[in-house]
């Protein structure tokens, strides 16, 4: 469902097959609206663009700054950190041997950025907290997830007038961290399963008690780390004691709910206004009659109709299929 939302925020075009329908009572009045000149040349749609674009570039810049920070935040946990890596305590190929960095400037577990290393806080924790842990940040690496972040990032940058927009941005990350949840404990027996709850919730009460850390003096977005939000948090452990994963939904559901914002541009409604009488012209029938269509020396055609001619640019056109043809002469 998340994929086909922000395709369809990324192209938001019309389809081949989409119907407009008319909607004069709603959408003249909005067209007038957005027509009204606030001067000469600038009407209320104009000022709208403005806004949005000046949004825009504000996000934008809010976004380097965060990507500066993020930069900034590496730089100073590299210096500070005990580096280890992920085979040290869990088996892994080569490719997926990632650094792990123990941190006293951190409060939880979390991957910054684009950094595939993944963070610990250096507190007390026995190899299988540790592992788990592991386990759960590369599985995030693997994933992609900080990518996928960033390109809900985009649409936020560009949609930051969309309230909704935020909304979805929140219900990513859940996905996200459900998603990984899902896949480190699919093999895990009930007793696995409460030990890693444990491990979260032991990471959420530190979370609490830390506020001296270098991510709060430096505070970033949440869609710069792969790390765990409180609330996200106690959802996701209220999940894995008391949901089963494998609960399908309905495939019916399923359909129609991917069927939905592929069918918000399959019918489009438009202003209309009906062409005014006073345009429409009339001509007397013996004038069409009299008409015929002269064709010059230089292979160029004109058409004679009511008593003048005019150019022809395309002589195959089927309205002049019934016309006689006259041949221009030398006189």
């Amino acid at each position: 469902m998340a994929i086909v939302i922000i395709v369809r925020l990324l192209l938001p075009f019309e389809y081949v097959f989409t119907i407009t329908v008319p909607f004069p009572w709603v959408m003249n009045y909005i067209r007038d609206f957005l027509n009204f000149k606030l001067s000469a040349s600038f009407s209320v749609l104009n000022l709208l663009c403005l806004i949005w674009g000046i949004g825009i570039l504000v996000q934008l810049i809010q976004y380097i700054q965060n990507i500066r920070k993020c930069n900034l935040i590496f730089s100073i946990l590299k210096d500070s950190s005990v580096h280890k890596c992920v085979s040290d305590y869990i088996e892994t190929p080569p490719k997926f041997n990632y650094p792990v960095w123990f941190a006293e400037d951190i409060e939880s577990f979390m991957v910054i950025g684009f950094k595939k290393v993944i963070f610990l806080p250096k507190i007390e924790l026995n190899d299988s907290e540790i592992q788990d842990i592991i386990k759960h940040e590369l599985q995030h690496i693997k994933n992609h997830d900080n990518l996928i972040k960033q390109i809900v990032n985009l649409i936020k940058i560009i949609y930051w007038w969309f309230p909704p927009v935020y909304w979805f941005s929140k219900k990513i990350q859940l996905a996200l961290e459900m998603r990984v949840d899902q896949q480190v404990t699919k093999k895990y027996s009930k007793k696995q399963l409460i030990h890693y709850a444990d491990v979260l919730i032991k990471l959420k009460k530190i979370m609490i008690e830390n506020s001296h850390t270098v991510v709060h003096i430096l505070p970033i977005s949440s869609s710069f780390l792969i790390g765990d939000d409180e609330n996200v948090l106690s959802y996701r452990i209220n999940y894995l004691l008391n949901s089963n994963y494998r609960k399908n939904s309905n495939r019916l559901l399923l359909f129609l709910v991917l069927l939905l914002p592929f069918t918000t541009n399959s019918i489009v409604f438009e202003a209309y206004n009906p062409p005014p009488v006073d345009d429409y012209t009339t001509k007397p029938a013996d004038s069409v009659q009299e008409s015929f269509i002269l064709k010059h020396k230089d292979g160029t055609y004109s058409l004679f109709v009511n008593g003048k001619f005019k150019k022809i640019d395309d002589i195959n056109n089927e309205l002049y299929s019934d016309l006689p043809i006259i041949n221009e002469t030398e006189e």
